[in-house]
C-alpha cells in the first residue's frame, strides 16, 4: 500500500499530519536470520512480522474475548460478536467498558496459547538465544470507537525497569487492525535518542518522592502491612510520579522528537516486537468496532525480572509496587 492510499489517521480528535507519517518495515524476509533480526533490532527498535503467528489460533482467542465482551454488554447484539460491534445508546453497558481491560487475559486459555506457546515462544528463544520467561501478567486492550481512547506517547521502561533492560515487547492483534481503528504507531528512531533514554527513559512510575511529607512513608507502609490501596485523603498527600506518558499529545511529540510515526494495516496474524526505549502510542478508532489488542513481555530467564509482573496475583502498579525515594 502507498502512503497515498492511507486514509486519514486521528488522535484525539485532532488530524495527523500524514506527510510525517510511514509504513513499519517488514522483517518477515528474515524471521530465519538471527543476526538479520538483531541488526534490525538495533536500526529500527522493531520487528515486524505480518502473518508469524497462526492466524487460526488467534481468531480461536478473539472468539472467547468476543464472547466474553458480549457477555459484559460491551458489544451490540444485534450484531454477531465476533464482528466486534460496539453497543451504544441504550444498549451499552457502561460499567463494563473501558480500553484497558488485563481482566479479559485473565484464565483465557486460548488466549495464552497464542502468547505463551508455540510460535510466540518459539521466536524469543531464537531471536533471544536460549530459555526465555515470559511475564506473568498481561497487558490487554479493548480500543473502543471515539477520541478518548488513544493511547498516550510512552516507551515501556518506566513502567518494567526494575529488572533486566533486554526486555521486549509483543504487541499482538486479536482483530484485523486497518489503519482507521487507530492500531500501533511507533515513532521513528525514538530509540536512539540518548536525552529521551538518559531523561523520560530513566523514571519509575510507582517511585514515590518520601520526604515530599513527613507522613509519606508511614502511610505507604501502613497500607502494605495492611494489603489495602490507599484513600483518596491518603494519597492526596503523597506526590506519586506521573502515569508514565511522556505526553498527552502525539502530534505535539513528532514535532518535538522529529522522526514519523510508523504504523501499519495489520491483520491477525502478524506480531510486532520492539525493545523498552521506543516510544509508541496509537490513533483513535474511527470505526464502529472494537479494536482488541495485547502487550506480552519476554527475556532471557537467567536475567533479573521486575517482581510488579511476576506470580499469581502480580503487585502491578499497586501499592506493593511503591517505593520511596528522597527528591
Amino acid at each position: 500500500m502507498t502512503m497515498e492510499s492511507i486514509p486519514q489517521l486521528i488522535y484525539s480528535g485532532n488530524p495527523v499530519d500524514m506527510d510525517q507519517v510511514g509504513l513499519l518495515r517488514r522483517s518477515d524476509d528474515a524471521v530465519g536470520d538471527r543476526d538479520e533480526l538483531w541488526r534490525r533490532m538495533h536500526e529500527h527498535g522493531y520487528v515486524f512480522l505480518p502473518g508469524y503467528l497462526d492466524r487460526d489460533e488467534v481468531v480461536a482467542a478473539r472468539v472467547e474475548l468476543c464472547d466474553r465482551l458480549a457477555k459484559a454488554g460491551v458489544l451490540d447484539p444485534d450484531y454477531p460478536a465476533l464482528e466486534g460491534v460496539i453497543a451504544t445508546g441504550e444498549k451499552i453497558n457502561a460499567a463494563a467498558t473501558g480500553p484497558f481491560m488485563p481482566v479479559l487475559a485473565k484464565d483465557n486459555a486460548s488466549l495464552h496459547k497464542v502468547l505463551y506457546d508455540g510460535s510466540m515462544m518459539a521466536f524469543y528463544t531464537f531471536f533471544l538465544g536460549g530459555e526465555v520467561r515470559h511475564y506473568d501478567y498481561t497487558w490487554f486492550r479493548a480500543k473502543q470507537p471515539g477520541t478518548n481512547t488513544a493511547t498516550t506517547p510512552h516507551c515501556d521502561i518506566v513502567y518494567m525497569g526494575r529488572g533486566t533492560k533486554e526486555l521486549y515487547t509483543s504487541w499482538t492483534p486479536f482483530s484485523d487492525v486497518p489503519y482507521q481503528m487507530g492500531g500501533l504507531m511507533v515513532l521513528e528512531d525514538s530509540h536512539k535518542n540518548g536525552e529521551l533514554k538518559a531523561g523520560y527513559g530513566q523514571t519509575d512510575v510507582d517511585m514515590f518522592c518520601e520526604n515530599d511529607s513527613p507522613e509519606a512513608r508511614e502511610i505507604v507502609e501502613m497500607a502494605r502491612r495492611e494489603q489495602r490501596e490507599l484513600t483518596g485523603e491518603e494519597s492526596r498527600n503523597i506526590r506519586w510520579n506521573s502515569s508514565g506518558a511522556y505526553s498527552n499529545d502525539a502530534i505535539a511529540v513528532r514535532e518535538e522528537l522529529q522522526g514519523r510515526w510508523l504504523t501499519s494495516d495489520y491483520r491477525m496474524g502478524d506480531l510486532l516486537v520492539f525493545c523498552m526505549y521506543l516510544l509508541h502510542a496509537s490513533s483513535d478508532n474511527q470505526t464502529d468496532r472494537i479494536r482488541l489488542s495485547s502487550d506480552s513481555r519476554y527475556q532471557l530467564a537467567h536475567e533479573a525480572v521486575d517482581e510488579r509482573w511476576i506470580g499469581g496475583d502480580p503487585p502491578a502498579h499497586g501499592i506493593r509496587a511503591k517505593r520511596g525515594m528522597v527528591c
